[in-house]
């Protein structure tokens, strides 16, 4: 996750992280983490990479 602005508190695996603007914090898959906002407008990106997705094309409703 990187914050884009604002500030982040995140709790990952019992320990705890106060994030800033520019802050980044990497988490393998399957990490248990929960993270909350501190300051109002605060903006974060998360990126998720997997080795495997698999496109799948939606079928008509009806």
């Amino acid at each position: 996750m990187y914050v884009a602005d604002g500030a982040v508190d995140v709790e990952a695996e019992g320990r705890a992280y106060r994030l800033g603007r520019g802050d980044t914090l990497y988490l393998t898959g399957g990490v248990r983490h929960r993270w909350r906002a501190t300051v109002a407008d605060t903006r974060v990106v998360v990126v998720a990479v997997a080795e495997h997705i698999e496109a799948v094309q939606d079928r008509p409703r009806q």
